[in-house]
């Protein structure tokens, strides 16, 4: 069995708690994977959006930190999921405009030649009718 699909198998239940609402139940599920040893890209910035989303302050301020941590990580997130689910943690913090973007910008520059991250990035900027990242792109 590959380690995308563990991944991927892992993932899933912390997706489908999140579609609900049962943020609590997520919670106990990134924590189980993550003292499992889970240290994938799209799993890192699930949880951190799963802390965002928590009613308790501490967790709250911890997916805050996570998220910013994220964001600067060296080398950047380059996987397009594990973006998407950072944006939505940005969006949660309300720090979308001023981090979003640079997650596709980094993720670019640190990998030549993907056609696939420039194509999403351009998509995110027209959705977001964010005109100056579409020229960036």
């Amino acid at each position: 069995m590959s380690d995308l699909t563990v991944s991927e198998r892992r993932i899933r239940p912390i997706q489908d708690a999140v579609s609900s609402g049962n943020w609590k139940q997520a919670l106990q599920l990134c924590d189980k994977w993550s003292k499992k040893g889970e240290r994938s890209d799209r799993f890192l910035a699930l949880k951190a959006f799963v802390l965002v989303n928590q009613v308790d302050e501490k967790q709250h301020d911890r997916g805050h930190n996570e998220v910013l941590d994220l964001c600067k990580r060296n080398p950047p997130i380059t996987e397009p999921e594990a973006i998407y689910q950072m944006q939505h943690a940005l969006k949660a913090l309300s720090l979308h405009k001023e981090q979003g973007y640079k997650l596709w910008e980094r993720a670019v520059g640190s990998t030549q030649d993907n056609k696939d991250l420039y194509i999403r990035w351009l998509n995110e900027a027209i959705l977001e009718s964010d005109w100056l990242s579409a020229q960036k792109v």
